[in-house]
């Protein structure tokens, strides 16, 4: 009797043990990164070029890294054109791929424009653009600084002529790259590691704004200073739009 009592409990035990090890390993599996496949470059493509079967590849990976509007299929960017630069090793993007050439796309860019949106161009330099890494597509919030009155000590506002003080705050949030002017500057030489070194930078940015941020834009570009501050893909926060002066840095 007492050995069919340990028969029944070693066979519970069992069942028990292997219901454990069934649900941790199912756990281990479902942990695991899914993998899925991607396009990525496979030589630096300039911008403009037609895209042809050896420039590209299918590579694996993990969900986790795939990039916003990633292509999945090689069919979909074959004889498609480059619209922005891409660097070999690359996840590509839809959104620098167009079905037409440099010289048809840019005569039909205003088709691209939002309803009730403009086009604006602004000069800038490596230190206003995020060092030359803008991409067409990309999301950037623009900070001003310009001159403002000081305030009088009864605290209303005085004007330029009583005193000014320089004021720096974001004036727009999100707003989107429309276009960059592809220039390439290679310098001579070699790096310290012996490898031929190239930079890339951009002399103007063309940005999809409303027409009184255009205004906006143009203005501050004349009379004071625009740097663009590069946004994440997963950004949905906007940055806070009050001023900082010499007086928030003594605070700060």
């Amino acid at each position: 009797m007492e050995t069919a009592k340990f028969r029944i409990i070693a066979v519970i035990a069992a069942v028990a043990t292997a219901l454990i090890v069934f649900y941790y390993l199912k756990r281990i599996e479902a942990s695991k990164p899914v993998e899925t496949t991607v396009i990525e470059a496979v030589q630096d493509i300039p911008s403009g070029t037609q895209i042809l079967p050896g420039m590209v590849q299918e590579t694996t990976v993990y969900e986790t890294d795939v990039i916003p509007s990633a292509v999945t299929t090689t069919d979909d960017v074959v004889g498609m054109y480059a619209s922005a630069s891409m660097y070999a090793g690359e996840q590509v993007s839809s959104k620098k791929v167009t079905d037409q050439s440099a010289s048809s796309s840019a005569a039909s860019f205003s088709y691209k424009i939002p309803k009730g949106m403009r086009t604006v161009t602004i000069a800038i330099d490596p230190t206003t653009s995020v060092a030359g890494m803008l991409q067409v597509g990309d999301h950037v919030d623009i900070i001003a600084t310009y001159q403002k009155a000081a305030a009088d000590r009864d605290g209303s506002d005085g004007d330029l002529s009583s005193g000014s003080e320089t004021v720096t705050r974001f004036i727009a949030d999100n707003i989107e790259v429309a276009a960059l002017d592809q220039t390439i500057v290679r310098s001579e030489g070699s790096s310290e590691d012996g490898q031929d070194s190239s930079e890339q930078t951009y002399t103007t940015v063309t940005l999809f704004v409303t027409p009184e941020l255009a205004k906006a834009l143009v203005y501050e570009n004349a009379t004071g200073s625009l740097v663009f501050t590069l946004r994440s893909p997963d950004e949905t926060e906007n940055p806070d739009h009050g001023e900082f002066t010499a007086r928030s840095m003594e605070e700060f």
